[in-house]
């Protein structure tokens, strides 16, 4: 698919999780509903993937195996300064919802979530993306978003 193709679809979204189960899910998902995505299973597969990868929307694994999600966010956003980051994680704690908030991500999830949540925010970056255009100004002026995490009790 050309860049050209790219642009034309509804959104590009870059997952990255060293868990290859869910970039396929999220994957999967994304794509069905017409936007294109791109994985990656490492810091350092994310950051070429953006060589010729011009997404409006990254979700990225707090911990991955060469690297800090959002170490990595900070690193991606260098590169695409209007980029919406989303962290996710297993491993949540006040502490990581704090850095992320700090770091003025766009959304944060702890694992496990809600897909349908993890959906309309990826959806709404887009939109900010979109409104914002290549201004970090177009950035979440409410903060970080805290969609919440899945109801693991049923």
């Amino acid at each position: 698919m050309s860049r050209t193709d790219e642009k034309a679809s509804k959104g590009r979204i870059l997952v990255v999780d060293d868990q290859e189960n869910m970039c396929w899910v999220l994957s999967k998902i994304l794509s069905e509903r017409g936007h294109v995505v791109r994985t990656a299973q490492s810091g350092a597969d994310a950051l070429e993937v953006l060589d010729d990868f011009d997404c409006q929307v990254a979700i990225v694994d707090y911990r991955l195996q060469d690297s800090n999600g959002i170490s990595l966010i900070i690193e991606m956003t260098s590169h695409l300064p209007s980029l919406r980051s989303i962290l996710m994680t297993s491993y949540g704690s006040a502490a990581v919802l704090k850095h992320a908030m700090e770091e003025n991500l766009f959304a944060y999830f702890d694992k496990p979530f809600k897909n349908h949540l993890v959906i309309e925010t990826i959806e709404a970056g887009i939109r900010v993306w979109e409104a914002g255009g290549d201004s970090p100004a177009g950035r979440a002026t409410s903060g970080t978003l805290f969609p919440g995490r899945a109801n693991t009790n049923t």
